[in-house]
């Protein structure tokens, strides 16, 4: 992500119109089926992102929002935490082993989720993308004023005229969510919990935009009239006009109390970045750094190894530039002045657009026939590249992928951003395909998508496996033969290495030794030659997702240290295919739990 954690999401429902999700899988466990039902019970708009039928979500899941108060915080950490020690207790000996292995990897899942909620009172367990703990209930990147509207037009799906109601129900609802953050806004505030000035500023100027039109042109509306005229429902205009009077009398007033709300707490706010200036901050950032990288590791610790990669990666680019004649000014230099040579960039309109997404379906095609030779298991449906749609473009990252349905009846898809061609060199664009793609996400996703395979261990996923495995897969491509006698598409990998190795940095820099934002970006600059406006945006996404963008590098070098010792001890026996399909088979598993399994996997085939 940068949502690249987007791109491992197994939305079910990208799109409306969408064949109806499968009959639920059976637990292995009792307490699966009590953390199934708990989950979506709290969090319905995740419902509808994975499409889970009501069977499983509870009967008109559709028409509701997932509350946001700080009542409701409180008593959804004592539910999971109550759901946690159910969790733990199916792990006894007792059970057979696949009980044992299922009610431990979602213990062990739970409990990161669980660890940032048990060392503070603020913010908020599980939220942002239905499996990530937030310190601050409203950004630029996550409140409901975002995600809200990002639920209707992509994940509800309107097939009927009840998909319609519960559509315009969810408009009705959104006055009361956004009285509920706006109350839990009150609440941290209180606690001493303010976001930082520069974050508000964020955050209002995103809010501004969603109230400018006249509510018949917001696409609230004619989104929901566009949805009744493809289900083939009677009179598409008046459900447009409905949803435009919700608008009208709800959405924009609510948005409104949400600005004033903002307008107030930045008089509190001051401009430092990190998490450290918190109630117990410090504490805060271990128990994220546990959360988003399935590790005990101290700061420092990560923030050296950070150090350690920028410079082998950065001397590696050289070696490069040198070979090609690029030989004057520092790296950061060099690789900014050759990302705006003409030659490598696509025409900034329709054909320029349309030659970009064919060039993607060339690589697509090409990568194909290579994966049999490295992966014994894959995935029966198919990738397919989109464009971002426009009207999403502003808040969207560069590349996201999303999942096939359950059933296999829709494709996974791999978007990318194209609002303006300018930020993809030609050069990069295999990097960013071979992590979204294949044999990045898609592959990743779509082989842990089985019929035996747990849903709730999907949905809880280990931030840190599945971006390390997206990072993994770009330099499996390296090994694969693809950027044979390429050496731009090369330098384009290894700057996107870069990129991770710098999050490390970056991240630590800001909430454990205190860097100001400005430190921050000027260190992305300096080291990587990458846009002021890209790394300030790079920055102020590690302000409000503390920890997440450390589970790229820790979980790539975890991946690859186990190969590593797997390849030492088994000598000519070991079978690079088959240990991928082990690495792959369970979906996202905490790193914990692979090391685990890959060790037992190594022992028997000794």
């Amino acid at each position: 992500m940068v949502r690249s954690q987007v791109t491992l999401l197994l939305a079910a429902a990208l799109l409306s119109g969408c064949a109806a999700a499968p009959a639920p899988r059976t637990a292995i466990v009792p307490a699966e089926d009590e953390l199934t039902e708990t989950y979506f019970r709290w969090f319905p708009e995740i419902a509808s992102f994975y499409g889970v039928p009501a069977s499983v979500a509870g009967q008109g899941y559709a028409a509701r929002l997932n509350p946001r108060s700080p009542e409701h915080e409180k008593a959804k950490r004592a539910e999971f935490r109550e759901l946690l020690t159910r969790l733990d207790g199916a792990s006894d000996a007792s059970r057979a082993e696949t009980e044992r292995a299922t009610a431990a990897l979602l213990a062990n899942q739970l409990r990161g989720a669980l660890a940032p909620a048990d060392t503070v009172e603020y913010g908020a367990m599980l939220s942002d993308w239905g499996m990530w703990f937030v310190p601050y209930p409203v950004t630029q990147l996550s409140g409901p004023q975002d995600e809200v509207p990002k639920l209707l037009a992509s994940q509800h799906k309107v097939e009927s005229a009840q998909d319609a109601e519960d559509y315009l129900a969810r408009l009705e609802a959104y006055g009361a969510a956004m009285d509920q953050v706006i109350a839990t806004i009150e609440h941290d505030r209180a606690l001493g919990v303010v976001p930082p000035d520069f974050i508000i500023e964020r955050a209002q100027a995103s809010l501004a935009g969603l109230s400018a039109a006249d509510p018949a042109d917001n696409a609230l509306a004619t989104g929901l009239g566009e949805k009744a005229r493809a289900a083939g429902l009677d009179a598409p205009d008046d459900w447009a006009a409905r949803a435009a009077d919700k608008v009208r009398a709800v959405v924009y007033p609510a948005n409104a109390r949400l600005a004033a709300a903002l307008d107030g707490l930045r008089a509190e706010a001051g401009s430092d970045a990190g998490i450290w200036r918190l109630p117990q901050g410090e504490a805060l950032y271990r128990a994220m750094i546990l959360h988003m990288t399935d590790t005990t590791l101290e700061p420092e610790t990560i923030h050296q190894l950070g150090l350690s990669e920028v410079a082998r990666i950065t001397a590696q680019m050289d070696a490069i530039l040198r070979a090609e004649g690029y030989t004057e000014g520092g790296v950061d230099e060099r690789v900014a002045a050759l990302g705006a040579e003409p030659r490598f960039l696509y025409p900034n309109d329709a054909e320029g657009k349309a030659r970009l997404l064919a060039d993607i379906n060339v690589m697509l095609d090409e990568i194909a026939p290579l994966l049999p030779k490295w992966f014994g298991t894959l995935p029966e449906q198919t990738v397919v590249v989109r464009a971002v749609p426009p009207e999403a473009e502003a808040s969207s990252s560069g590349g996201t992928y999303t999942a096939p349905s359950l059933d296999g009846s829709r494709p996974g898809t791999y978007w990318i951003n194209l609002r303006d061609t300018a930020i993809w060199p030609s050069y990069e664009i295999k990097t960013l395909t071979y992590h979204e793609a294949n044999p990045g996400h898609h592959l990743q996703v779509a082989v842990g998508l089985r019929e035996d395979a747990s849903l709730m261990s999907n949905v809880l996923f280990s931030n840190a496996f599945g971006e390390g495995w997206g990072l993994y897969a770009e330099a499996l491509a390296h090994e694969m033969g693809l950027y044979a006698n390429d050496p731009y598409g090369d330098l384009g990998r290894l700057k996107a290495e870069l990129w991770r190795a710098m999050r490390l940095v970056v991240d630590t820099g800001l909430h454990a030794k205190r860097w100001t934002r400005e430190q921050a970006i000027d260190y992305m600059v300096k080291t990587s030659g990458t846009h002021p406006d890209d790394a300030r945006a790079e920055v102020e996404r590690y302000v409000v997702w503390p920890g997440q963008a450390l589970g790229y590098k820790i979980g790539m070098l975890e991946i690859q240290r186990l190969r590593g010792e797997a390849e030492s001890a088994l000598g000519e026996r070991f079978d690079i295919r088959a240990f991928h399909d082990e690495v792959l088979r369970d979906g996202g598993v905490p790193l914990q739990l692979l090391e685990a399994r890959i060790t037992r996997w190594v022992e028997s085939q000794q």
